[in-house]
């Protein structure tokens, strides 16, 4: 019982210490928070990036839809009826010009052109015989007067068996169908030992060189377009893929629905194939403009608005679009809103869409 005292001196020391402990700990945390209060919160800053506005040629676009059509385009006919031999291209192929494309049967005129060649060799014995009784041979073709030389070629049958050797020949010759011009081969739709007739179409070829765009333009549009303008044509099956032409022709005739038919060559031709579906647009170079990309400019109160770039702010500016085009505005300051926008400008053209007047801004 003696210890009791101290025992309970001791108990109430600790308790007296932990609470002073608590009680320093809550002071320096309420200073703590007290000091944080005081400072200013941090200003949010905008990234964006920027572009000095100069003077250059703004690409004015008129876009339209058009169709591909071969430069050069022929039916390939067969020259008579016969039975043909050999097949010696396929859909798709690239030939070159005198290219063989088909062998039509060669034996039944062989055996034609013989008998002629014997009918002109009697024929040329009689022709002797009546030149003879005239002082001539045959040999005197250039002695013998016309009229003498005509008479006895009627007579002897010489005339007409020459031109029937010659026929022939000539049909030998066409018995190997050749391409008229280099291209790709297109329709053929028989095969070898099918009989075919004069007229029929053995294939379709397709010179694949350079295409024709055929589009139309609106009676209004007319008067910026002109032969020699840049066009661009993308095909509907291709998207991102493009190629370049220019305008070589207009057709001086306005349809039913006020449309003007244009046409464009285009040289190059990967890729391309005849009766393929294209947006074309027709561009033309506008001097000394103002081009900014489209979104550079973003709308207030159903007006557009730039933002120029000033020391790390943004100043709100209005402007009006004289041009466009699929990818840019040429712009001008509004002149009804007391803006001012001038060559060497630093304009923001992206991280613009919620920025206001006076917006801290930091290039990224």
């Amino acid at each position: 019982m003696k210890n009791l005292p101290s025992f309970f001196s001791f108990r109430v020391t600790f308790v007296l210490l932990l609470f002073a402990l608590l009680f320093s700990s809550c002071r320096s945390q309420a200073g703590d928070e007290a000091e944080a209060s005081t400072e200013a919160p941090a200003e949010f800053v905008t990234g964006v990036e920027v572009m000095v506005v100069e003077p250059v040629a703004f690409t004015l676009e008129l876009i339209s839809n058009g169709k591909l059509h071969a430069r050069r385009k022929s039916r390939v006919y067969y020259p008579f009826s016969e039975e043909l031999e050999r097949v010696m291209v396929q859909n798709g192929q690239q030939v070159s010009q005198g290219q063989g494309l088909a062998q039509l049967q060669r034996e039944n005129l062989e055996r034609r052109l013989e008998q002629a060649r014997l009918r002109f060799a009697r024929a040329a014995i009689d022709m002797e015989f009546l030149l003879l009784g005239r002082g001539y041979t045959l040999k005197d073709s250039l002695k013998a007067p016309e009229e003498v030389w005509r008479t006895a070629s009627i007579n002897s049958g010489y005339a007409e068996a020459r031109h029937e050797v010659h026929s022939i020949e000539a049909e030998l010759k066409k018995a190997l169908i050749r391409a008229p011009f280099a291209g790709v081969v297109a329709g053929i739709g028989v095969q070898a030992f099918e009989r075919v007739n004069p007229g029929e179409v053995f294939c379709t070829l397709i010179d694949n060189s350079a295409f024709m765009a055929e589009f139309p333009v609106m009676e209004n549009e007319l008067p910026w377009i002109a032969p020699g303008l840049k066009v661009e044509v993308e095909p509907f099956g291709m998207p991102g893929i493009t190629r370049q032409g220019q305008v070589t022709a207009i057709n001086p005739m306005v349809d039913e629905h006020g449309r003007v038919q244009v046409t464009a060559l285009i040289t190059d031709a990967r890729g391309l194939m005849d009766g393929m579906n294209v947006r074309v647009r027709v561009k033309r170079e506008v001097p000394n403009q103002l081009v900014v990309p489209r979104q550079a400019v973003v709308y207030r109160d159903n007006l557009e608005v730039m933002f120029k770039y000033t020391g790390g702010s943004a100043e709100w500016t209005y402007v009006n679009i004289v041009h466009q085009n699929s990818s840019h505005f040429s712009v001008v300051a509004n002149p009804n809103r007391v803006a001012s926008l001038h060559a060497g400008d630093t304009v923001i053209v992206s991280g613009n869409m919620n920025l206001a007047h006076g917006s801290k801004v930091q290039i990224r």
